[in-house]
């Protein structure tokens, strides 16, 4: 055979039998088919057969023109890693009928028969599973086919219409506002902004219809787990939103200043599909709302009369009030006062007994909590036990005077309820004064204190019958440790409300609050004069800050190079500050401990025996001075006719030691010496008796502020003696003596002074 006639049968047998045919038959197919599928692009088959969203078209087109009523059915098929859909033959789907060169479109409603997973055959997903999640598909990248069969023969009549889509789980909104361990600003009246930015929206695969699940929990602890928080606490608020920012103001639940809190957004498909990464839950994010309304310090109990009590303390700028409870001591029953200023009178209390108290501030966001508990034991019926304090008279209303004094001079004294009061600095007239004294008090046993007092009123009598004496080291005035740590935890809030140093900071600041703060603080008179001079720098700028905001004639632009300016000279000037106030303190705690170490070195010249001794040495003296006075009665009796038993009468003053020339100096009798014997062993026994008190009382501060400030070394102050000494390089230990000298001669002054005095 005719080598070229053999090929040709060869290929017409292939034809017939294998490929070439059917590459044939592609090329010549009566209907052409096309696949369109429009975002956004969905995991759930459903999806691409909803009636609304026209998710998928299917054209289809029959080239036949002869051809009219033609019954067709569609077959799918849909690929992914590892998953094949396909449409089973055996399904019942109602015909789809074509005309010769009619193109059809079919979408929605029509499509739903082949694309739900009953009439699938499924390979590489768990049916059951696939049928529960209502027909959702693994993530991933899908090539959908669709291809036209005979309705009949059920033989392919058309080209496979392709169509490849990404669909991926979209991620959950990020919350900006507020942002993590953040302390959001308390204000009144409530006013929380959340914020959450969703991440959704500029993917093919977003769902339109989104909704926000809004859950806030309180953490309880406050190192508690957040994501366990949500997941076990009854949520504190919660609700839905389609909105991205939500305001939480005075309609809901309060929330309490100080305390910590964890938000969570979910976000949520409007008909409850999961087309959300973890379900679409945001991260937990927790914050702390506020700060607590500080504790009051620096709470002294004064002694206010033989059934008041006096109490005050420090607050801050943004304490507007304050309550005092009490009890006495044991008992279950608190009571309760009410204060819109740093102090507070209590009456009412039984003499002899002890009494329990506490403070607590308030601030527009509320309470903060109770200080310290602290005791005072109230005096006897005698006022000669218990805690003395100098502080407001005991009820002035009980004082029938009120005929004003005229005129009061440096040197009077006057009585303010128990206590008598040495006038050093006096202002006004009329009854009203102004200034400062001197008292003595039980308190630190014949100690004198400086006193100040502003507006009293003072009667004929020299008796106070209206206002308040206070002890000056207890006056806000006064920089002890705490109110040095006031005035850094101002600098602190300060530096950290700036940390951006831009105007913006500067509009979130309370400038107003601040500025009242720094000027009252200028007046400190313990500052040092580079601290002063920097607190007006900052003064200053402060209200450099406060004209730059409201000035309305600056651009935008403007504004913010100034406000940047401003803010990096206020940062820089409180760190300076702060420097300063380190040393200060270091200083401070210097001076203390040359202070204690001094008073030990005092008390190891007056040990115990030694104090023994001298109370039996002034017992005998006592005791000879008794004797020589009974002699002496005695005598004087028998020389009047009488006797020691008789009805003669005698007159005996009190030992007076003289410490002075005097202009008539009396003759040197047995008695005179004996009294004077007396007194000087008493005067050492006294001496000796504070030197022990002082070293008791070593740790109290009370007591430390009243020495510290009242020594004199070399004609120095303690601080100007210090500063000397550092300057010559000498170490604290070669102070000591100096200081214990002068403590020892501020005891002896104090006792002269105040009790054995000339007549």
């Amino acid at each position: 055979m005719n080598p070229r006639i053999r090929h040709i049968l060869l290929l017409l047998l292939v034809l017939a039998c294998g490929w070439p045919q059917r590459l044939l038959a592609q090329t010549n197919y009566p209907m052409m088919a096309n696949m369109q599928l429009n975002p956004p692009y969905s995991l759930y088959l459903s999806d691409y057969s909803a009636p609304d969203l026209q998710r998928m078209q299917v054209h289809l087109l029959l080239k036949d023109l002869t051809e009219s009523n033609y019954k067709i059915r569609l077959r799918f098929r849909i690929e992914g890693l590892g998953v094949t859909l396909l449409s089973k033959n055996n399904f019942y789907v109602p015909p789809i009928v074509v005309n010769g060169g009619e193109m059809i479109m079919i979408s929605g409603s029509d499509l739903a028969p082949y694309l739900n997973p009953q009439n699938l055959q499924i390979q590489g997903l768990d049916l059951n599973k696939f049928t529960r999640d209502g027909g959702k598909l693994p993530e991933g990248i899908y090539r959908f086919t669709v291809e036209a069969l005979d309705y009949t023969r059920n033989n392919v009549v058309s080209n496979a219409g392709t169509a490849i889509i990404s669909t991926f789980l979209s991620y959950p909104p990020v919350i900006n506002m507020p942002l993590a361990d953040q302390k959001v600003e308390a204000m009144e009246p409530q006013n929380v902004v959340f914020q959450w930015m969703p991440r959704h929206t500029s993917s093919f695969n977003s769902a339109f219809s989104v909704a926000y699940k809004f859950k806030l929990v309180e953490l309880v602890p406050a190192n508690r787990d957040p994501n366990d928080a949500l997941r076990t606490t009854r949520p504190l608020f919660e609700t839905i939103t389609d909105q991205t920012l939500l305001v939480y103001g005075a309609g809901e639940p309060m929330l309490t200043p100080g305390n910590n809190y964890v938000v969570q957004v979910q976000a949520v498909e409007a008909e409850g599909k999961d087309m959300f990464v973890n379900n679409g839950f945001s991260e937990a994010v927790r914050f702390t709302y506020g700060e607590k309304c500080s504790v009051p310090f620096d709470v002294v109990a004064a002694f206010a009369g033989r059934n008041s009590l006096k109490l005050t303390w420090s607050g801050t700028p943004k304490q507007q009030g304050f309550t005092v409870r009490y009890r006495e001591e044991g008992g279950s029953a608190w009571y309760e006062e009410t204060a819109f200023v740093p102090q507070a009178s209590i009456t009412g209390l039984k003499p002899g007994k002890t009494y329990e108290y506490q403070v607590k501030g308030q601030c527009i966001w509320g309470y903060g909590d109770y200080s310290i508990m602290q005791s005072f034991k109230m005096p006897d019926e005698q006022v000669q036990k218990g805690d003395f304090v100098c502080g407001k008279p005991v009820d002035l209303s009980v004082i029938n005077n009120r005929q004003n004094l005229e005129k009061l001079q440096e040197g009077d004294t006057i009585t303010a309820g128990d206590f008598k009061v040495v006038i050093s600095r006096v202002a006004g007239a009329g009854g009203s004064f102004s200034g400062e004294g001197e008292v003595l008090v039980p308190f630190l046993e014949f100690a004198s204190l400086t006193v100040t007092f502003s507006n009293i009123y003072v009667n004929t009598d020299k008796k106070m019958y209206e206002g308040i004496i206070q002890i000056k080291q207890d006056d806000p005035g006064k920089v002890s440790a705490t109110l040095n740590k006031t005035l850094t935890e101002l600098l602190d809030n300060i530096n950290n409300s700036l940390l951006d140093q831009d105007l913006t900071s500067l509009q979130n600041m309370d400038l107003a609050g601040i500025l009242d703060a720094v000027k009252k603080m200028r007046d400190w008179p313990d500052l040092s004069p580079a601290v002063k001079e920097q607190l007006a720098e900052l003064e200053t700028k402060i209200t450099e800050a406060k004209q730059l905001l409201d000035n309305k004639n600056l651009t935008p632009e403007e504004k913010a190079a100034l406000g940047e300016k401003i803010a990096k000279d206020v940062k820089d000037i409180t760190q300076k500050i702060k420097n300063d106030l380190k040393e200060m303190a270091a200083i401070a705690k210097e001076l203390l401990g040359i202070y204690k170490k001094s008073v030990s070195k005092l008390r190891k010249d007056f040990p115990d025996d030694k104090l023994n001794d001298q109370e039996n040495k002034t017992n005998r003296a006592l005791n000879e001075y008794n004797s020589a006075l009974d002699a002496m009665l005695a005598a004087i009796i028998s020389e009047m006719g009488g006797s020691p038993g008789g009805s003669g009468t005698g007159t005996v003053s009190k030992p007076v030691l003289i410490t002075s020339e005097t202009s008539a100096p009396a003759p040197e009798t047995e008695e005179i010496r004996l009294a004077r014997q007396y007194l000087h062993e008493e005067y050492l026994l006294n001496k000796a008796r504070l030197v022990q008190l002082l070293d008791k009382e070593k740790d109290n501060a009370s007591v430390q502020s009243v020495v510290i400030n009242a020594i004199r070394i070399q004609n120095e102050t303690f601080q100007q003696y210090y500063n000397s000494q550092k300057a010559q390089n000498k170490g604290d230990d070669s102070m000591v003596d100096d200081v214990a000298a002068a403590i020892a001669a501020l005891i002896e002054k104090t006792l002269k002074e105040n009790i054995y005095k000339k007549p």
